[in-house]
């Protein structure tokens, strides 16, 4: 009884170690040769890995997007400021 979560936990780990590409081929070739209840299994752990890792994903995707935005107003303020000081330094001359 005691291995069984050992097992489930090594299995576990090998998908978290699998990144998104070879998860799916994995999840493909199990839907394919979906013959027995371990197999089962392994398809339904493999198929939450895979969730995790897209939503891991689209968290990566949304924090670079926002650093992009977010340095493009900084980029923008920095621009409008210059031309502020050029114009007022031309305005003096």
């Amino acid at each position: 009884m005691s291995s069984e979560p050992d097992n489930l936990q090594t299995l576990i780990s090998k998908y978290r170690t699998m990144d998104i590409y070879e998860l799916e081929a994995n999840i493909d070739n199990w839907n394919k040769e979906n013959d027995c209840p371990i197999q089962t299994q392994c398809l339904v752990i493999a198929k939450n890995e895979l969730e995790i890792k897209y939503k891991e994903r689209q968290e990566q995707i949304e924090l670079l997007t926002k650093s992009l935005t977010s340095s493009s107003r900084a980029g923008r303020w920095v621009s409008s400021v210059k031309a502020v000081i050029k114009q007022l330094l031309k305005f003096k001359k």
